[in-house]
């Protein structure tokens, strides 16, 4: 084993309040007003809760999860505050690109939701944390300069620590924690700001006078076990150490999609070269994480903002863009037969079933290895 392989150096990426600050990007004219993304049930005009905010409409109290009627009226003295149905897959994307900006830095990346991931950075840095601050800087950079988007960045000897270091300083943050510094940074946090903790088991820490993350990794190991039961009670311990040897690890992708919006409302598929470009696209990425598609579909959203979905099973998986494009192409057509009133405003491909490339070599036809 190398020597700096004993020194793991983890990054943790956070695109800063993603959704709202995608829809920033899409339409600048909102940027520095109050910006609400909505998860709407359709019970009413204003029934369901809030997904996100930007940090304006959270200075001014609106939260994730809140219903959408309160939001409205904690806004209901700031006229330019905007409220926006949550455009899934739009933002996955802009996600998808970041995605792939991350995986040029390191070859460890685990992505954990559509707005965050790990990169084991501990090789190519040989262990230097210096230089694992550079990357961070260079990726901040990158993502603003292609997606115009910002992130924090936290740097740390484990998944643990460069979550916490993320979560200290956003947004636009880049904040680095040292070995030598984990108990200093640690120490006097509340134990609630502990990754993994709830509101339960803050009360009930807080009830055994555990008030800080210092206090925790004090507290007699014996007590924690017969207070939280044999394997909850260490593990707290340890998480307040700053211990976490959980890997970075890869996560199974489960789909991958590209969405525009079309030039002008359609009303039949008059729109073959708009789709190209995400054909292209996803039978890159494709290529890139080594995977085939056995399943193509379709995504149109209307007009009237309603989502509607076709799709296509394969008899063999596949990457190819020809072979995407193809299939997307007789879906398009097929659904403006089905659905001739309906005005397209955006549409969308989208792949699925996937697995490894080793699946093609298998069961491939040669037509479909050829194309």
């Amino acid at each position: 084993m190398s020597l700096y392989a004993e020194t793991r150096i983890v990054l943790a990426v956070d695109l800063d309040y993603f959704y709202a600050q995608c829809e920033e990007i899409r339409n600048p004219e909102i940027k520095g007003k109050p910006v609400v993304i909505c998860v709407y049930s359709g019970r009413t005009v204003d029934s369901g809760a809030v997904s996100t905010a930007n940090y304006v409409a959270r200075s001014l109290g609106v939260r994730s999860g809140i219903p959408i009627i309160l939001a409205k009226r904690l806004l209901a003295k700031h006229p330019e505050a905007r409220f926006l149905p949550m455009d899934r897959e739009f933002y996955e994307s802009v996600s998808e690109r970041i995605m792939q900006i991350l995986r040029y830095h390191s070859s460890k990346i685990e992505q954990v939701s559509i707005d965050e991931a790990y990169l084991d950075v501990s090789e190519n840095t040989r262990g230097d944390f210096a230089v694992a601050e550079k990357i961070a800087t260079e990726i901040k950079s990158e993502i603003l300069e292609k997606e115009l988007l910002t992130c924090s960045v936290g740097v740390g000897s484990n998944k643990l620590i460069s979550k916490m270091a993320v979560d200290a300083k956003k947004p636009d943050g880049l904040t680095t924690i040292l070995p030598s510094q984990v108990h200093q940074f640690l120490d006097p946090l509340l134990v609630g700001k502990l990754f993994g903790i709830g509101t339960k088991t803050e009360k009930k820490l807080g009830d055994l006078g555990i008030k800080t993350i210092g206090d925790l990794a004090n507290y007699d190991v014996d007590e924690l076990s017969e207070e939280f039961g044999p394997n909850l009670g260490p593990l707290l311990k340890r998480l307040a150490q700053g211990i976490d040897d959980d890997p970075v690890k890869e996560r199974e992708t489960e789909q991958l999609s590209r969405i525009v919006t079309l030039k002008h409302d359609a009303d039949g598929f008059d729109f073959a070269s708009e789709i190209t470009p995400l054909c292209k696209d996803i039978s890159n990425r494709l290529v890139a994480y080594g995977l085939v598609c056995k399943s193509i579909g379709i995504l149109v959203i209307t007009t009237e903002l309603k989502t509607k979905n076709r799709s296509k099973t394969l008899d063999a998986p596949t990457n190819s863009e020809v072979r995407i494009e193809s299939v997307a192409s007789e879906l398009f057509q097929l659904f403006f037969r089905e659905e001739n009133e309906t005005l397209a405003r955006r549409v969308g491909i989208r792949v699925s079933s996937l697995t490894k490339t080793e699946s093609l070599k298998k069961d491939a036809s040669l037509t479909e290895f050829f194309s």
